[in-house]
């Protein structure tokens, strides 16, 4: 008890501790955190296996660890309390989002995987010189928003130069290739609606929609006008996206998503139908850009009256290979062509070779945010 009058704040904290590891077990444990975006780990089983295993993600100790962590008692009030101490001392970065001014917030990209993205480039290549005399390709990837929102920025922060890398990239495709230099157009387009999320790395349905005027313009095709939608436009409030989920900014500004109840004769995925281009029940969780598209899938076909350049007696169709930027642009294309059919590499099931072989396409695109395009592991199936 001496040892306590002396050092009061450590009968504090012991007391603290005792209340903790009692109340602790009386909470059920999370499935996931909505806070965070994302699953949280489970008490694991204590088993011979994990108790010798060598791979330390594979111990029960690990595991037991990472489970304690993830449904420690009142960790969502923990997270805000670390953020706004973290806010009162002046930082402007946590795990790898940068604060910058009118609320946005960035990534901190240094530098990439040049051996990765060496050898995406080469899968890319060899897709291009194997189909660019068959079908018009356009390769369109997309800065990051600090490439855009430069006057935001703080001072100094030594990012990557997407658009040099870009050009780099875009150099080594023959001419026959159409390519969409999307940084000169996004800039000057950057005084007016947001572009992309503050607290999320996408790009809003505006700047989808910016592109995909740019692309079907650049094939010749009569792009459907914003004023034209907005008897559809639908909106979706307090958006909190994953640079938030990443940093837990205390005084982060929500997004609202901007989506258009776009009519469709038919969607489906994987051969399996589905009502319209979104998954409405997801507007009301945190992970509200799922929503779009029904997030990544396998094959997905949709179907539309709405092209403004048909052709009687024709059916136009276009290819979208695409990360999750596409989900958003995606349906503006319903009033350019007749059918679209989407590829997520990630999670297709059939051969590449033998889905662009097997279907007459008038265009084929390829659409991604250039930090996935440098960092994907699944641009090898482009050539299988």
């Amino acid at each position: 008890m001496a040892v306590f009058k002396k050092y009061p704040l450590l009968l504090l904290f012991t007391v603290f501790m005792v209340v903790l590891s009692v109340v602790d077990p009386l909470f059920s444990s999370r499935v996931e955190s909505e806070m965070e975006n994302r699953k949280l780990a489970q008490r694991p089983q204590m088993t011979l296996q994990s108790l010798l295993a060598r791979e330390e993600n594979q111990k029960y100790s690990y595991r037991y660890e990472q489970y304690v962590n993830d449904q420690f008692v009142g960790r969502d009030a923990w997270i805000t309390l670390k953020s706004v101490s973290e806010s009162a001392l002046g930082k402007i970065e946590n795990n790898g989002i940068v604060y910058g001014d009118e609320h946005r917030m960035f990534e901190y990209y240094p530098s990439t995987d040049q051996q990765r993205l060496d050898m995406n480039v080469e899968f890319l290549t060899r897709f291009t010189e194997t189909w660019q005399d068959r079908i018009p390709l356009t390769v369109a990837l997309v800065p990051s928003s600090y490439m855009v929102y430069v006057d935001d920025l703080p001072a100094g922060l030594p990012n990557l130069d997407q658009q040099a890398a870009i050009q780099g990239i875009y150099s080594q495709f023959s001419s026959r290739v159409n390519t969409l230099d999307l940084l000169p157009m996004l800039e000057g387009q950057a005084e007016g609606e947001d572009l992309y999320y503050k607290t999320d790395h996408h790009w809003t349905t505006w700047g989808a929609y910016q592109t995909y005027r740019a692309f079907v313009e650049s094939r010749g095709l009569q792009a459907v006008s914003w004023e034209d939608l907005a008897p559809l436009e639908r909106q979706v409030e307090d958006f909190y996206g994953t640079y938030y989920s990443k940093c837990k900014l205390f005084s982060a500004q929500p997004d609202t998503i901007t989506y258009f109840d776009i009519p469709t004769t038919s969607v489906t995925v994987a051969g399996e139908p589905r009502e319209g281009l979104y998954d409405a029940s997801k507007w009301p969780v945190r992970d509200k850009y799922a929503a779009f598209l029904w997030g990544n899938n396998d094959l997905m076909v949709i179907r539309s009256d709405n092209n403004l350049n048909h052709r009687a007696g024709e059916t136009s169709r276009i290819l979208v290979v695409k990360d999750s930027y596409g989900n958003s642009l995606i349906p503006f294309l319903t009033y350019s062509y007749d059918e679209i059919y989407v590829v997520d590499l990630r999670f297709l099931t059939q051969s590449m070779t033998e889905l662009v072989s097997s279907t007459q396409f008038d265009d084929l695109l390829i659409l991604y945010s250039f930090m996935n395009f440098a960092s994907d592991s699944n641009l090898t199936y482009l050539n299988r």
